[in-house]
């Protein structure tokens, strides 16, 4: 079978030649681009020698150039009949490569299509290259049979016997989630534990904390059945090309996932949608022998003489195992301590803080789709009516970026504790609220912690008292980025005043805080007139305040001088927005050191897994991660 890939075609196509699916329009252009380029004598190129069969892996939308066009990724499996030969070179030439054949059997040369139809292509101007065994297993046909045909070619072990205690996964976030989902296809039943509640029992706690400040510490927006994932927006996006991406979606998909995220370019499930199918999960690893426990938290574990842990300690029992696996997210600061306690090697990591920026849904969308919004509004084609606009912006010179763009949504709560504030963002699937938003942030790297001057501590938005911190004991420290990150959290929450208030401000008034007295750093003219500035969408409640105070001078410089760059490239982007903070969850700001065998360097049986080991980020590279540990953690126990 061949990948095709980058393959363009106008974004109207559907409306003008009345296509109902993707496949049947793609296969339609594909071969009109080919008889288009002159190769009419070829085989392939007419429908009596030559037909395919498409499987569409990704589409997106390229609005760079006047002309809006989709841009498919393919699968294509050849179907040839009453060949006769094979040749390549344009038409007429002389110098021609000829496979004879009868009727389409070619004879053991047909192992070889592919490769002379690539060639061909190639010629023809359409990139294309060989799919491997795990990508031609994508064609089949139903969700399960794709989730057969990927563990096939990733050669998924059959556990035959297995007399070990029990694997013990902590946290059901995607990384716990996919571990037990990989171990139960291997034979293998699981324990699961979560500190949380279920997630149909989240809802209202997560209102609670929306609508009145009120904090469950164990069940809230990060605590809890999905994970962080779950209430804020279901994003699957990853630049990982990796396998198991697809095993994930089409395992997602049969859970009750709308089947558009296998071909979407940044797929997306909504929190909404996330509710009903975790339950669906749930079920999936209870009927097939998983045991889940929830409001159960991991308090300590015991290690036996051979330096390999023996046993698991929960606040209500004690669980023999010789393997954890440890999926207990980013935010689980208590966990960091006992590891630390425990002796288990951490690591400062880099990580990004900064603020959630929001725009009016409508302004953002006519901004970046430059010009193509009304094309697209009114087209009265479903297919080319999009949920509002995607951006993804950095600055060159400053090194500021957005991350974790949500489309018509709404910005939340995203705290770990008591007198601790973490904001984030998320979307419903319909992505159709008043206001878009997405985090605005700068990077943080240990080095730049060892410089860093205490800010002070905050009481309703009035500085009170500059605490001196020796930062070589406190940020320089195995686990100083966290105390950074819990010290950022804690004035945030004070310059909201309290009850989990959030602090905001205008955005052009944050640029002028910090640059304004910068001579010769920043001109702030020229800015786009502002006319359409949101209101914060933040629950409980917001209060104004002066955001650099939250943050050390190297991050406001980054962010202000990224957000004046962004106002240059977009007109209106600061002028029209506001800011609210702190945002600082954007990945773990430590690393749990593992080998390359995904066990820990300093703790024999303990697997750290998912975004709070500090090895990957966000639902399908936390899932991917469960993934692999699990399948370490077979390779070990059978060997």
């Amino acid at each position: 079978m061949v990948i095709v890939y980058d393959f363009k075609i106008p974004a109207d196509a559907f409306d003008k030649l009345k296509f109902e699916k993707d496949e049947d329009l793609f296969a339609y252009c594909f071969k009109k681009r080919l008889s288009d380029y002159g190769y009419t004598d070829y085989p392939y190129a007419t429908a009596k020698n030559f037909d395919i069969d498409v499987k569409i892996l990704k589409k997106s939308l390229d609005l760079r150039q006047k002309e809006p066009k989709n841009v498919f990724k393919a699968l294509l499996k050849i179907r040839s009949e009453n060949i006769g030969y094979i040749s390549y070179g344009k038409h007429g030439d002389k110098n021609k490569e000829t496979i004879k054949g009868n009727g389409g059997n070619l004879n053991g040369f047909k192992a070889d299509l592919d490769g002379i139809f690539i060639r061909f292509l190639d010629k023809a101007g359409i990139k294309a290259r060989k799919a491997d065994a795990g990508e031609e297993s994508l064609f089949c046909e139903t969700g399960q049979d794709i989730l057969d045909g990927i563990a096939n070619a990733v050669k998924i072990i059959k556990t035959v016997k297995y007399n070990k205690p029990k694997i013990l996964i902590t946290g059901t976030g995607p990384a716990g989630i996919f571990a037990a989902v990989y171990l139960l296809e291997n034979g293998i039943k699981p324990v699961l534990i979560e500190k949380g509640k279920r997630v149909e029992d989240r809802i209202s706690d997560v209102e609670n904390l929306f609508n009145k400040g009120k904090f469950d510490k164990k069940s809230n927006v990060v605590f809890g059945e999905g994970g962080s994932g779950t209430f804020s927006d279901g994003k699957l996006t990853t630049r990982k090309n990796d396998l198991f991406t697809s095993y994930i979606l089409n395992f997602l998909v049969r859970m009750g996932a709308n089947k558009d995220i296998l071909k979407q370019h940044k797929p997306h499930l909504g929190s909404d949608s996330l509710v009903y199918i975790l339950k669906e999960i749930r079920n999936y690893l209870i009927e097939n022998g998983a045991e889940i426990y929830f409001e159960e938290e991991l308090k300590n574990f015991e290690v036996g003489g051979d330096g390999n842990i023996e046993s698991v300690i929960t606040d209500k029992r004690t669980l023999k195992t010789n393997r954890l696996i440890l999926a207990a997210g980013a935010n689980s600061y208590d966990t960091y301590e006992l590891l630390k306690d425990k002796g288990v090697y951490i690591e400062r990591k880099p990580f990004a803080v900064g603020f959630r920026i929001e725009h009016k849904r409508e302004f953002i969308d006519n901004l970046f789709f430059k010009g193509n919004s009304a094309y697209f509004g009114n087209s009265g084609n479903s297919r080319l009516k999009l949920n509002s606009v995607y951006y993804n912006i950095s600055s060159k010179e400053y090194g500021g970026y957005s991350f974790c763009m949500c489309p018509g949504g709404m910005v939340i709560n995203a705290s770990a504790g008591e007198n601790l504030l973490c904001i984030n963002g998320m979307s419903y699937s319909g992505r159709d609220m008043e206001n878009s938003n997405s985090a605005i942030v700068a990077a943080v790297r240990p080095e730049m912690l060892d410089k860093t001057e205490y800010r002070g501590r905050y009481k309703d938005g009035i500085e009170v008292a500059s605490k001196e911190i020796e930062t070589e004991t406190e940020y320089s420290s195995l686990t100083g980025s966290l105390s950074f990150r819990k010290d950022l959290e804690y004035n945030a929450f004070a310059a909201g005043g309290g009850n989990f208030a959030a602090p905001y401000q205008y955005t052009l008034d944050y640029i002028e805080d910090v640059l304004g007295g910068k001579k010769n750093k920043m001109k702030l003219s020229g800015i786009g007139v502002s006319y359409n500035i949101p209101a914060p969408s933040y629950k409980p409640s917001t209060a104004n305040f002066k955001l650099s105070k939250l943050l050390p001078d190297f991050l406001n410089f980054s962010i202000a001088g990224s957000l004046m760059e962004f106002e240059k490239k977009y007109k209106g982007f600061a002028a029209n927005s506001i800011l609210t903070g702190i945002e600082t969850g954007t990945s773990s700001a430590l690393r749990i050191k593992r080998n390359i065998d995904f066990e820990s360097v300093s703790l024999k049986g303990l697997y750290p897994c998912g975004e709070g080991s500090g090895y990957s980020g966000g639902i399908i590279t936390s899932a991917i991660d469960g993934i692999r540990c699990a399948k370490a953690v077979i390779a070990k126990n059978t060997a």
